[in-house]
């Protein structure tokens, strides 16, 4: 019989297991489906998301370019105060799925998925009921926060939700461990900490306490001394798994939490001046109504009732209530993992939202408990009833939720336009040519700014293109001729007519818009402007950047129209065939692989090389020239570049030099005074260590210009830089490239080139 009953168990268990499965696919089928038609299409908002997806996309890049251990160990390397497996999460899910922000918001809903099960095994074995495992399932799947489309939701690619899910499992694989009964539960219990901390590292603050609350606990415990010592080794494990992150980060963590939110200027501005008890209120209703939500209080309350209803007025015989109870020693674990957190954010002076939903899991444990404990002497066809109906309206929640949009018509046609400006701002840069456009944006102003723009081009036009932001400098003021300078060093300026006023540096932007509109409109192209309901903003370019033809440039009124119309998830369409914009040829170091990006317009773009010299190749993914030249000489390449709307042929040259550092410069041979000029430059370094190029008039004794190389331009650089010259006869330019190495003893080395350009008092002569 005993025979008979255990089979019966197997087969029970494998029928439950398949239907979690298949529940769980199904929920991340819909979810998928969900992400890309609400979420995954808008302009990248919130700062932090804007951080990770950064660290995210280089870390495939460099997957793609030698292999993806070497894309896990970029992602390692570039360690946030955060967190330090964000980059790992979404590598592993870009090479899965291709990059995209739908692929790394699959992210979230695999930790959700992970917590799902661990709750469901854990709470299949604290209540010995299938019913009650499941409805923990459903009222996870209930829960408000993931599902609001709010920063910090499922639909914001950060810590929060990811690290809340991990905790979540890291409870569950406590309870599902007996309250350290086991040594091997113990090890897995260090494990799951470990993978927490490492994941988000303030939780280190949160397991502090609660490590030392169950030492306390365990000191009243018969087998005490066991028990502590599994409890030491779960440290241990924790440690060893998560330590190196924490001793590389010191420095940043220090900075980033105790000088940024505690002890520093910042304090000021984060500081909710809240009293115990509203903070206590605050947490509160925070917890009930924004993270849980009214559906899932419901939906658990109810439950509790109806298993009240059902409950027996006599006592089980043989009812166990001794210390070997799972469900007396899931209690002290839970009650902890809740109470750790919330004390710290009690204290903490910024009441954020997000951070909040770390007691999300823990509170949904709390209800898990109190059904166990009204179900020991209740009915189990009430029981059974009561589990059935809490997951079926669970999990008829978040299919709803994931069928309705939660963002408002009016925000949704903000990020269309949005999306649209920054479709224009990339294809300007790539009709110029431009390699590291500069921007500026006069507010701290979330989803606008060369961040946003960055990701734009990865996301919808799959190719990166680089931009560097002039303003904002941060969210304090800063000196008004700062301000100005950022702006005629800008290519592109968003200048803010109406937001809403956050941080100090809005308020000067609210002073300095007068004359920063009147010189905008002196100096600059005023494009064109958006009338949102979140800001108002008038886009200026400069007057000097290159133009495509008439008929097959960007026109900001016709993208903004098209963004307007069809499926909001519609993919981004170039608004001309492509174009590339002519480039002097690419001097290049022998000795150095070559990874050369084809500057063209409008993306996305497929290429096709004709006549590649021996040695090089194009990658199709990444649109780049790979490979290696042979020996020094002069190369040509065909490219046959088409987009959606038509194709183009192109010539790229190469000059191979055998040199590690070399450079070559030129200019015209005559110009006359007051005329302005272009002085071009390109070097090239085996080290990658090229850090800026001079331009000095030897003749008058004077500094032309300085121009910083970029970090992805530092093998191979090309530029310009203009002049004007005030008095006649020969002048003599020396152009000088500078290499720096941090840890040579004499850290600066240059090659220096010469030209001389005879300035004229009447016309000038041809180049």
């Amino acid at each position: 019989m005993s025979g008979i009953r255990k089979s019966t168990w197997v087969q029970g268990s494998g029928a439950q297991g398949f239907a979690l499965a298949a529940v769980l696919a199904a929920e991340f089928a819909l979810y998928s489906w969900a992400t890309s038609r609400h979420f995954a299409w808008i302009c990248p908002r919130w700062f932090d998301q804007i951080q990770y997806l950064r660290n995210a996309y280089d870390a495939y890049d460099h997957a793609r370019a030698e292999g993806f251990l070497r894309g896990v160990h970029a992602a390692l390397a570039d360690l946030s105060p955060q967190g330090a497996l964000h980059g790992v999460f979404a590598l592993a899910a870009f090479t899965l799925a291709g990059p995209s922000r739908a692929s790394a918001l699959g992210v979230n809903m695999a930790a959700f998925l992970l917590v799902q099960v661990v709750t469901f095994a854990a709470a299949r074995r604290v209540s010995g009921s299938y019913s009650l495992a499941w409805a923990a399932v459903g009222l996870l799947a209930a829960l408000q926060v993931p599902w609001s489309g709010e920063p910090g939701s499922a639909a914001d690619f950060r810590l929060d939700w990811i690290s809340a899910c991990l905790y979540g499992a890291a409870l569950g694989t406590g309870v599902l461990g007996g309250g350290l009964r086991s040594t091997r539960w113990a090890v897995a219990l260090g494990a799951a900490v470990g993978l927490v901390l490492l994941t988000r590292f303030l939780t280190a603050v949160y397991f502090c306490g609660i490590f030392a609350g169950l030492f306390a606990w365990l000191l009243t415990r018969r087998d005490r001394w066991v028990r502590c010592a599994r409890l030491a080794l779960s440290g241990l494990v924790a440690a060893g798994v998560s330590g190196w992150a924490f001793w590389r980060a010191r420095h940043l963590l220090y900075a980033y939490y105790w000088v940024g939110h505690l002890d520093g200027p910042e304090r000021a501005l984060r500081d909710s001046h809240l009293t115990l008890a509203s903070a206590l209120a605050w947490l509160f209703r925070e917890t009930s109504r924004y993270q849980l939500g009214f559906p899932a209080v419901a939906l658990a309350l109810g439950s509790s009732v109806a298993l009240l209803a059902s409950r027996k007025e006599a006592r089980p015989k043989g009812a166990e209530n001794g210390s070997g109870n799972p469900w007396r020693s899931a209690w002290p674990l839970v009650l902890l993992f809740l109470a750790a957190p919330s004390a710290v954010l009690l204290m903490h002076p910024e009441k954020s939202t997000a951070p909040l939903e770390i007691v999300v899991v823990p509170a949904v444990w709390v209800f898990v408990l109190l059904w166990v404990g009204l179900s020991q002497n209740g009915n189990r066809t009430a029981r059974a009833w009561v589990g059935g109906v809490v997951a079926v309206l669970g999990l008829a929640r978040f299919a709803a939720a994931q069928l309705l949009s939660p963002i408002a018509s009016d925000l949704q046609e903000q990020y269309r336009d949005v999306n649209a400006l920054s479709d224009y701002v990339y294809f300007r840069s790539e009709e110029a040519g431009m390699s590291f456009p500069r921007v500026a944006v006069t507010w701290k102003l979330d989803g606008l700014g060369a961040e946003s723009f960055e990701l734009v081009g990865q996301e919808r036009h799959g190719r990166r293109q680089h931009f560097i932001a002039e303003l904002p400098t941060g969210i304090f003021a800063v000196p008004a001729d700062l301000v100005q300078s950022r702006l005629s060093e800008s290519d592109f300026v968003c200048l803010v007519t109406r937001a809403r006023t956050v941080w100090p540096f809005d308020e000067e932007m609210t002073a300095m818009l007068p004359e920063m509109r009147r010189w905008c409109d002196a100096n600059l192209r005023q494009v064109g402007r958006l009338d949102e309901r979140e800001f108002s903003v008038v886009l200026y370019e400069k007057r000097t950047l290159v133009r495509a033809p008439e008929g097959s440039r960007a026109d900001f009124d016709a993208l903004l129209a098209r963004g307007r119309l069809g499926p909001a998830s519609a993919p981004a369409m170039p608004p001309a065939a492509p174009i590339v914009p002519t480039r002097d040829p690419i001097l290049w170091p022998v000795a150095t692989e070559v990874r050369y990006a084809l500057k063209a317009a409008y993306s996305p773009l497929k290429l096709e090389a004709k006549g590649l010299p021996k040695g090089l190749w194009v990658d199709p993914d990444s649109g780049e020239i790979r490979g290696r030249f042979e020996r020094a000489g002069e190369y040509g390449i065909d490219l046959v570049v088409a987009n959606a709307l038509g194709s183009c042929t192109a010539r790229i040259r190469f000059t191979a030099v055998d040199a590690d550092f070399d450079a070559e410069a030129w200019a015209p041979a005559r110009c006359r005074v007051g005329e302005t000029v272009t002085l071009r430059a390109r070097a090239c370094d085996t080290s990658e260590h090229l850090d800026f190029v001079d331009f000095t008039d030897l003749t008058a004794v004077r500094v032309l210009g300085r121009i910083a190389v970029a970090d992805d331009e530092r093998r191979s650089w090309q530029g310009g830089c203009t002049a004007v010259f005030a008095a006649s006869g020969p002048h003599t330019v020396l152009v000088r490239c500078v290499r720096y190495h941090p840890q040579e003893k004499d850290p600066y080395s240059f090659v220096d080139r010469t030209v001389v350009i005879e300035v004229t008092a009447g016309e000038s002569g041809p180049p």
